[in-house]
């Protein structure tokens, strides 16, 4: 992985078969910071992603790459950070889906952006109701 910060923003390089996840955590976690956006482009190979019904995901697995045409996520967390991303995909035939990015590797090369919000501290907290870790501004 390659890094670069400028000011609030972390931009970083992963390359074939990184863990976008992990990447974007450590990054997180070097920023200290308890808010963070995520966005980025790129390619992927071997990723789950999830839907959200009832307290559970439906998952789908893609052995093979596709490109990633989006991600968009928050990284929150007082003490621990959360990861919650969200991407949108296309296969080769340019059908396009996306959902939760429960796990994935870069494949060829992706290009992620962190802005660091400064001032906002933030938790995810378990909400009976939606059955789901909730975002908490604090």
């Amino acid at each position: 992985m390659q890094q670069s910060r400028s000011g609030q923003m972390h931009i970083l390089r992963l390359d074939d078969g990184e863990d976008i996840v992990e990447s974007i955590l450590k990054s997180a976690r070097d920023s200290r910071s308890t808010m963070l956006i995520c966005t980025g482009l790129g390619m992927i190979t071997d990723f789950e992603l999830g839907y959200f019904e009832k307290g559970e995901y439906i998952t789908r697995a893609c052995p093979e790459p596709h490109e990633l045409l989006s991600i968009q996520g928050v990284i929150s967390g007082y003490g621990e950070h959360r990861v919650h991303i969200h991407v949108s995909v296309a296969d080769r035939e340019h059908r396009a889906f996306g959902g939760h990015l429960l796990r994935g590797k870069a494949w060829m090369s992706n290009e992620i952006g962190i802005l660091r919000l400064d001032g906002v501290r933030s938790t995810r907290e378990f909400d009976a109701e939606k059955k789901v870790a909730v975002l908490n501004l604090q």
